[in-house]
């Protein structure tokens, strides 16, 4: 069984992974950790602010991941190469765009990467993405608040509860404009 915990950098993916998988006994995955110590990627480029950026090799990765028996929460930005069968629940981390900027600023981001991470959510791409593979498995966790809040909110969604996605506000996206703009 998978849950998996997907979201734009800084939404808090690893660390509600990894205290996730303690309260319900499952085992913590991360995308990126798994790709590069497996070495299942077949080029690295750089990212917009420079940084090392693994072209994944899909075929190997879920080769993996298919390999892999009992309980794990697997997280990523990118995790859509989960088969649908075998995924319990996806939790969709989602944070205000200024809570976001904080993050990616302290992580080192350069503003570029930061500017298209925010649009990619305030439009939704890739939790529309997912909810057309997954279905209603998509569920939103909202993730700005205090651990302890969003740890309550992942487990009500691991235990099938329903969570509203965020309506982003106006005021939301003048913080993505006066940032990016």
């Amino acid at each position: 069984m998978f849950i998996l915990i997907a979201g734009v950098p800084g939404s808090g993916k690893t660390t509600v992974a990894k205290e996730l998988s303690k309260m319900i006994g499952c085992k913590s995955l991360s995308v990126t950790d798994v790709v590069v110590k497996n070495k299942l990627y077949v080029d690295v480029e750089k990212d917009e602010c420079g940084k090392p950026l693994y072209v994944v090799d899909m075929d190997k990765l879920e080769e993996l991941i298919k390999g892999l028996e009992g309980c794990y929460i697997i997280e990523g930005v990118v995790v859509d190469f989960v088969p649908p069968e075998a995924t319990k629940k996806v939790l969709y981390l989602q944070a205000r765009p200024k809570t976001l900027i904080a993050r990616m600023e302290q992580k080192g981001y350069c503003k570029e990467k930061i500017c298209s991470n925010l649009e990619a959510e305030l439009v939704g791409s890739y939790l529309q993405m997912l909810r057309g593979l997954y279905g209603d498995k998509v569920v939103c966790v909202q993730s700005d608040g205090p651990l302890d809040r969003t740890l309550e909110e992942a487990l009500k969604a691991v235990k099938c509860e329903r969570l509203p996605c965020a309506r982003w506000s106006q005021e939301d996206f003048e913080e993505f404009s006066s940032y990016c703009l």
